[in-house]
């Protein structure tokens, strides 16, 4: 004879526990004008999509503090998917940063590092997945709005700092749009 117990279990099991859920109403209407806004924004401040060395990037904000580098424990998987492919060219793994219109127009050149390169030349080697070079002395720096930690796991795993370079895309310094604060 099975042993009794004074419990009993009254919990529905099987097919009969499950409920009907009801999705919550999300009202996401409200921020549709605003990501139309800020990709907006983004668009008419947007100077190019350029090769640029870690030598004349900057982590440092103009008007505050960008977040502190991740310790081992939280960069590990990043580190770990870096070391399979680092997959610069990717614009899902683009970096952002912000110059001023005028030090970009000076600075940029050609996807051979050759000669030059105008807004217009820029946007056309865009078009063609091709990244012009921001090439300047190491005292003129892009401020980065993203991409610190993948740059340092970089520097990490290429010992050769001709190799320390990301695409990254660039905003006129000045915009302000929400996205970048």
């Amino acid at each position: 004879m099975a042993p009794t117990t004074p419990v009993s279990n009254k919990k529905a099991r099987g097919l009969a526990a499950l409920k009907n859920k009801e999705p919550l109403p999300i009202d996401t209407e409200e921020f549709v004008e605003e990501f139309r806004s800020i990709e907006k924004d983004l668009n008419d401040n947007l100077l190019g999509h350029v090769k640029v060395n870690v030598k004349n990037m900057t982590f440092k904000w103009s008007d505050g503090e960008n977040r502190t580098i991740a310790d081992e424990a939280r960069s590990a998987s990043l580190r770990d998917n870096m070391r399979h492919g680092v997959f610069r060219s990717d614009p899902m793994h683009r970096m952002s940063g912000i110059v001023d219109a005028a030090i970009f127009r000076k600075h940029v050149q050609d996807p051979k590092g050759k000669k030059p390169a105008s807004l217009e030349q820029v946007k056309d080697f865009n078009k063609n997945v091709e990244f012009p070079i921001f090439t300047a002395n190491v005292n003129v720096k892009i401020e980065m709005q993203s991409g610190q930690h993948r740059m340092k796991i970089l520097q990490e795993l290429r010992t050769d700092s001709e190799d320390h370079w990301w695409i990254v895309s660039i905003y006129k310094n000045g915009m302000k749009s929400k996205m970048f604060r």
